[in-house]
């Protein structure tokens, strides 16, 4: 007998009124008209039945803090960065906690179950961190939440922040962050770009860097981080985010990607 039976389901490639029959947690069975038992059969109603949906980027010690401790009155990157800066003191375990959770409610009903996170850790407290590890235990029966360890406020130019991600990576998060656009200087910012490869290929970790967060054409790390990750053999681990700087970039000097995200 087979565990669960949907009937009449439409399929994101364009099949419709299939079965899908499920036995032992795995797919057993997917056409038109399968005639089995089940312990529970469920009618699609010709809906669509899809696998689960991926968010590749998200800030989950961050999420519906809306209003704390004030509004972003200018509606900019920069002033909600300030903000998050005057929050991190007023954060406790517990809300972060409580609003991750009930976040992640919000995402399961809405079919999200894979889910990335940057979470800071220029607090010395690492609080956000253990907050965000506890969230993960809570929730592994029914989201793969993975955690990137995010030096904030840059890896270079917060005090202690290499040694904060590397604690953070000790307690068993998941992925190597950084902002190299957010170091003092492009050199900087390409040293830490460097620095947090090695630091990923020396603990087979992968790498998830906002890189080039900006409208400056003349900010190229994702050049920097290409170039780290095939000297360090880190392909297929490796994601640039919010490329942004690419749309002011002169393409036909410099034959660039031009997607906003990357994948190298």
């Amino acid at each position: 007998m087979l565990d669960l039976l949907i009937r009449n389901a439409n399929l994101p490639d364009g099949r419709g009124g299939v079965d899908i029959a499920i036995s032992g947690g795995r797919f057993d069975t997917i056409a038109p008209g399968i005639e089995a038992q089940a312990q529970r059969t469920i009618d699609a109603g010709g809906r669509l039945v899809t696998p689960p949906f991926i968010d590749p980027h998200f800030h989950m010690d961050a999420t519906l803090s809306l209003g704390q401790p004030r509004l972003n009155r200018s509606g900019t990157l920069l002033e909600g960065i300030a903000l998050w800066g005057e929050l991190k003191p007023l954060l406790t375990h517990e809300a972060v906690v409580e609003r991750a959770l009930r976040y992640c409610d919000l995402a399961v009903a809405r079919g999200l179950l894979f889910i990335r996170s940057h979470v800071d850790v220029c607090d010395e407290r690492l609080l956000a961190v253990d907050a965000l590890l506890e969230v993960r235990e809570k929730v592994k029966p029914y989201i793969d939440l993975q955690l990137v360890a995010f030096p904030q406020d840059g890896l270079l130019r917060a005090p202690g922040a290499e040694r904060n991600l590397l604690r953070a990576l000790d307690k068993g998060v998941d992925v190597v962050g950084g902002i190299p656009h957010f170091e003092r200087t492009m050199a900087e910012g390409a040293q830490s770009v460097r620095r947090l490869c090695e630091i990923a290929a020396e603990r087979g970790l992968r790498v998830d860097m906002h890189c080039d967060e900006t409208d400056d054409p003349s900010s190229r790390h994702i050049e920097t981080l290409a170039a780290e990750t095939v000297r360090l053999g880190l392909q297929d681990r490796v994601a640039g985010s919010h490329l942004t700087s690419m749309h002011s970039m002169d393409v036909t000097a410099h034959p660039v990607t031009r997607l906003e995200h990357s994948v190298i």
